[in-house]
């Protein structure tokens, strides 16, 4: 194999020494539901214990959420309200924190996470109503919390862009955080807000180091596209 120099993170060049290393993925094996009575296992005739995953397509699961817009009640975290037009994330962050909410959609919080996806595809109309309710006392509402809002998906169904035209109609304040250039679509309308004070971005980067980015966050942009 060959010698890495300290401080770095490298996949060995010999392939034979992770065989079943899945590029692109953070997670490298479905981690059991916590709160599933059954769980699938992989048993070898020979007894070897050695678990291998398929590397599947990501999938996206089409959904009519009964709500989009969620209070936080969590003390450790800034917002106060939330927004996640989608559960799960095909960034793959292998530290994400909201990994383990996909157990609560009967998934896992392993490699389920990041090519499961489930679409909440009534978000806009959701939010549209929220909004027109006259009890509604306006708070910045913050895309996301528990999935990342420009996620590669969002190129295809374009919830997040609808989510900020509703904003922008109804001078909704909406704060925003992501690790993908996908924003710079949606140009216009965060132009739009930004003229009322109505938005602000954080952008995280993890690491300047575009090897170490691959491993811990393999399907975000680079750190020079953020």
């Amino acid at each position: 194999m060959k010698k890495i120099k300290s401080g770095t993170i490298q996949k060995p060049d010999d392939k034979s020494d992770q065989p079943n290393y899945l590029d692109g993925r953070g997670a490298q094996i479905n981690t059991a539901n916590r709160f599933l009575k059954t769980h699938k296992v992989i048993e070898h005739s020979e007894g070897i214990d050695d678990w291998e995953e398929v590397d599947e397509r990501t999938t996206f699961i089409m959904s009519d959420a009964k709500s989009i817009v969620n209070k936080v009640e969590s003390p450790d975290v800034s917002m106060m309200y939330s927004m996640n037009p989608y559960a799960g994330c095909e960034h793959g962050c292998i530290y994400c924190y909201a990994r383990n909410v996909h157990e609560y959609w009967g998934y896992s919080a392993g490699l389920d996470f990041e090519r499961k996806i489930i679409v909440k595809q009534n978000a806009p109309q959701l939010l549209r109503k929220f909004l027109m309710n006259p009890n509604w006392v306006c708070e910045p509402l913050t895309l996301s919390g528990n999935t990342d809002c420009y996620q590669p998906c969002e190129k295809k169904f374009r919830l997040t862009r609808s989510l900020l035209e509703i904003c922008r109609e109804f001078n909704q304040p909406v704060g925003m955080i992501t690790k993908n250039a996908g924003m710079l679509r949606d140009m216009d309308i965060l132009k739009d807000l930004a003229q009322k004070n109505l938005v602000s971005i954080l952008v995280s980067i993890t690491s300047t180091n575009e090897n170490l980015r691959r491993h811990m966050e393999p399907r975000t942009t680079t750190a020079k596209q953020r």
